[in-house]
């Protein structure tokens, strides 16, 4: 064994006639921690944080690994418990000889006890494998951990059966039995049954849910609530990457019905399936959950019959798969394919400049031969920049002029720019035209805006508008979830379901601009692997305060707060607009629990 381990480690290798001394759950082991780069050297655990969050299972555990430290008093021996992440969460020590053995190791809460830190061992390789395993003496690759003999086992929700907690009991090496790996399952299964007992109603309502439904059904199905998600092997591989909080919310948008595409989580999910049913589960009133039946993508087909040529598609950097976003998209993308000039619009940040650089890409159209003028930057000797540069650049016969901006020109630009455009339309090759404008400005009637409206009409013979954010409630989750992975770095974080929530109910006046610029400050800010809601600015976490909504009332709400916007705010003419009283307002607002003065305007 001596010998096996030390050529694996000198060498990377191990013989074949000393591989048949090690059990194959251990060598496998060592090859996992080699690849992972565990730091054997190390001569304790390293500290990782403690989990306040797992009361849960400390509360569930508790009161069986005490009665079995009790039982093992005067073994020398410690009880061991780990979250599915291999973070020590509470250690149970009968024999007080032992602990300084557990100490020198630093074998206590928040330390990190997987097999990327340390190596073998009976509570990391369990979690890697799955499945019980007895590590005794010179099987730890980490000289620090030979002294002891390890028997892990694993805990798994009784109603999800998702890994979480592994159970270990450490020994000397001296004296390890095959006995203790039975007492351990069978302590594991005793918690496991008290965790089953904590299980709130809602868990056990949505899991009967599922047990009648797969039963039924031949499509794969998953039972999903705000903390818990059920599913078999083939619908967990399916989600695999995919963030399960946002999965919720996106099954809460569609069972309320205030999401109405079924399959706007494609962005995330790169077109693996698509959700073809989603059943509430209610309790009281309230939906606790849903029944998602999947519908597996099928690889693309060649077309048959007449050629018509492929159909444009671009590389769309505007994130998004609601209907609203989907049909501007295709518009934009058949404008630029057919080189028809394109004025692009919507407020700001709503990712215009974005857009128009992906259809001009889709259209193969080089980044090298689009020139982009920009009417906000400043003037130079006293001539409009915008003109100048706009007189250059189709000097210089551009494949394309992307032309930002346009609210922001004077009459005398706006007009320059329109005769010059109007000039060279009659030119050969004419260069393709794509122009965005933002439209909160109010409509301007004097000789600017009628000068403006001329040049507009000019760039604008196809015209897109971008949807605000807030009128695409669907969008916002995936949009969060890809800004975060882009500004993350290499730390792992992801957003709780209550974070994701106070993301999707704010209104976001900035659009896309706002969300990355929240999501590049909150990354910065950030301590621990989720972010949540108390990790978002003050003025978002007012938006988790609205209660869950019927869908009559998310459409009631909606018209409430549509009215308020349009009239910036005013409640007497918002109150008129859609038909009630100011008073009436009052108290429809204050029974949605929202304060439209503080958190929406």
């Amino acid at each position: 064994m001596d010998a096996a381990r030390e050529h694996l480690l000198a060498d990377g290798v191990i013989p074949r006639h000393l591989e048949r001394q090690v059990r194959p759950q251990v060598l496998q082991s060592w090859k996992r921690s080699l690849r992972s780069g565990a730091q054997l050297a190390n001569p304790a655990l390293t500290f990782k944080g403690e989990h306040h969050a797992r009361a849960a299972l400390r509360l569930a555990a508790d009161p069986v690994l005490s009665r079995l430290a009790e039982q093992l008093a005067g073994l020398e021996a410690g009880i061991l418990l780990a979250d599915h992440e291999a973070t020590l969460v509470h250690r149970w020590m009968p024999d007080r000889s032992v602990v300084p053995m557990f100490d020198r190791i630093n074998a206590n809460a928040g330390f990190d006890n997987s097999e990327e830190s340390i190596g073998t061992n009976g509570c990391g390789s369990v979690i890697e494998t799955g499945v019980s395993i007895q590590v005794s003496g010179p099987e730890h690759l980490a000289d620090a951990l030979r002294p002891f003999t390890c028997v892990g086992v694993p805990v798994h929700h009784p109603i999800t059966r998702r890994l979480e907690a592994v159970v270990t009991l450490s020994c000397r090496a001296t004296s390890g039995n095959p006995l203790l790996t039975p007492l351990m399952t069978s302590t594991a299964q005793e918690v496991e049954s008290r965790l089953l007992a904590q299980a709130t109603t809602s868990e056990r309502q949505l899991l009967d849910a599922y047990l009648v439904a797969i039963g039924s059904r031949r499509a794969p199905t998953a039972a999903i609530g705000q903390d818990i998600f059920i599913a078999g092997p083939k619908v967990t591989d399916l989600l695999e990457g995919v963030d399960r909080a946002l999965l919720w919310e996106h099954v809460r948008g569609v069972a309320l019905g205030s999401v109405s595409d079924l399959g706007a989580l494609g962005q995330l999910t790169e077109g693996r399936f698509r959700i073809v049913r989603c059943q509430p589960v209610d309790r009281d009133g309230t939906v606790i959950g849903a029944l998602v039946e999947f519908e597996v993508a099928r690889a693309e087909r060649e077309p048959r019959g007449l050629d018509v040529g492929p159909l444009p598609r671009p590389t769309v950097s505007l994130p998004g798969q609601s209907p609203a976003v989907v049909t501007a998209i295709a518009h934009a993308t058949r404008l630029a394919a057919r080189g028809v000039p394109m004025l692009i619009d919507g407020e700001p940040g709503v990712g215009k400049f974005a857009l128009a650089r992906a259809v001009l890409a889709a259209a193969q159209v080089a980044d090298d031969d689009v020139v982009v003028i920009d009417a906000a930057e400043g003037w130079t000797d006293g001539t409009p920049p915008f003109v100048s540069r706009l007189r250059a650049a189709l000097a210089g016969e551009p494949g394309a002029l992307l032309l930002r901006h346009l609210e922001q020109l004077s009459s005398e630009s706006a007009a320059a720019a329109a005769s010059l455009l109007e000039t060279d339309d009659a030119a050969a090759p004419a260069p393709r035209i794509v122009a965005t404008l933002t439209t909160t400005a109010a409509a301007r009637d004097d000789d600017a805006g009628f000068a403006l409206r001329r040049l507009v009409d000019t760039v604008g013979v196809g015209r897109v508008t971008v949807p605000p954010l807030r009128d695409r409630q669907e969008d916002i989750g995936p949009t969060a979830a890809a800004l975060l992975d882009k500004h993350r770095g290499e730390r792992p974080l992801r957003f709780s379901s209550a974070a994701l929530r106070c993301l999707m109910r704010a209104p976001w006046p900035g659009n896309l601009r706002q969300l990355e610029a929240t999501i590049r400050g909150v990354v910065s800010t950030c301590i621990g692997p989720e972010i949540g809601a108390d990790a978002l600015p003050v003025e978002l976490q007012g938006s988790s305060r609205r209660r869950e909504l019927t869908a009559i009332e998310e459409l009631e709400l909606g018209a409430i707060l549509t009215a308020l916007r349009q009239h910036d705010g005013n409640k007497v003419a918002a109150a008129q607009a859609i038909g009630i009283s100011r008073s009436t307002l009052y108290r429809k607002l204050q029974a949605y629990r929202l304060d439209p003065d503080t958190q929406y305007f």
